[in-house]
């Protein structure tokens, strides 16, 4: 079992031909809302890739009902850990891309704000169970990492670098085991916590550093080795939205399966080039063996 902590978010993507500057306007060309946030998005990659899933989220009425539940439970993702914050919607994510593929993200927090006082659940872990952290409350992952200390864990701080101090930093890379994040996350990171390069991160005790670099491909860290894999680019990319998500969801379904981390990579990149070419996060996900074929060609 996976067990993934992030949020659950309505996603309205916004297609313009260059962003506005300020105090002016750009016609919209294209205008999608489409299921997202970046726990929802691993959790349904991740099961679509045969793995089983729990997600442990917060949401708000709005969900109850919406086509969102319903994908998640036909994906067959366990939602017994999503709980529903009365009085508040559930988060949005609002991403406007340019004609360039450039993306920006405004992110309302709604529901997901009670991350930072939720109780971590009880869940029986075992050997064979992960914990993936995708984004959410520092605090709430401080808590979540200490609770249990002997699971494997990966973790995946995402867009929300910013709200960790050193310290947050410092304490959970101590208690995880694998840590993703893409170029610019990973340089606001480095900044925070003093280290120089990627590398340097597992001083802390990691077992893998894995930093995406999008059409670029990818590099794996360990204490023993740099990895280097290529990105999947026989495909248009449509959307880059939700492309982090898949790649991690691709990473570590290959990881459960025992794989190697190089070909957990090239799953990874080979999920991610599913995702890009339709518009949203989970309109387009593959299935193992999709994603395997297409990893063999990389």
């Amino acid at each position: 079992m996976i067990y993934i902590t992030g949020p659950i978010a309505f996603d309205t993507i916004i297609y313009c031909k260059r962003f506005p500057e300020i105090n002016a306007a750009v016609p919209i060309t294209g205008l999608y809302q489409v299921c997202g946030g970046a726990g929802g998005n691993t959790a349904a990659v991740l099961s679509s890739l045969g793995q089983n899933v729990s997600l442990i989220s917060m949401v708000g009425e709005d969900f109850t009902g919406s086509d969102y539940e319903r994908r998640l439970r036909e994906l067959g993702v366990d939602l017994k850990h999503v709980k529903t914050v009365y009085g508040t919607y559930t988060s949005r994510a609002f991403m406007p891309v340019d004609s360039d593929g450039n993306l920006r993200s405004f992110f309302y927090w709604g529901a997901t704000s009670a991350f930072r006082n939720l109780l971590v659940p009880r869940i029986n872990l075992t050997s064979k169970d992960l914990i993936h952290i995708a984004t959410g409350d520092p605090k709430f992952n401080r808590r979540l990492v200490a609770a249990y200390p002997d699971a494997t864990i990966s973790f995946d701080p995402g867009y929300d670098v910013p709200l960790y101090s050193k310290d947050d930093f410092e304490f959970i890379f101590g208690r995880v085991n694998l840590f993703f994040a893409n170029e610019h996350e990973c340089s606001v990171v480095l900044h925070k916590v003093g280290k120089k390069t990627a590398k340097d991160l597992l001083s802390y005790g990691l077992d893998a550093v894995v930093v995406t670099h999008g059409a670029k491909g990818s590099e794996v860290f360990t204490p023993k080795a740099k990895i280097t894999v290529k990105a999947y680019t026989k495909v248009k990319c449509v959307d880059p939205t939700g492309a982090g998500d898949a790649y991690r969801a691709g990473f570590l379904a290959a990881f459960m399966k025992g794989k190697p981390l190089k070909e957990c990579a090239k799953i990874g990149s080979a999920t991610a080039s599913f995702i890009i070419s339709e518009v949203g996060g989970q309109t387009n996900i593959p299935t193992w063996e999709q994603a395997e074929k297409r990893a063999k060609e990389l």
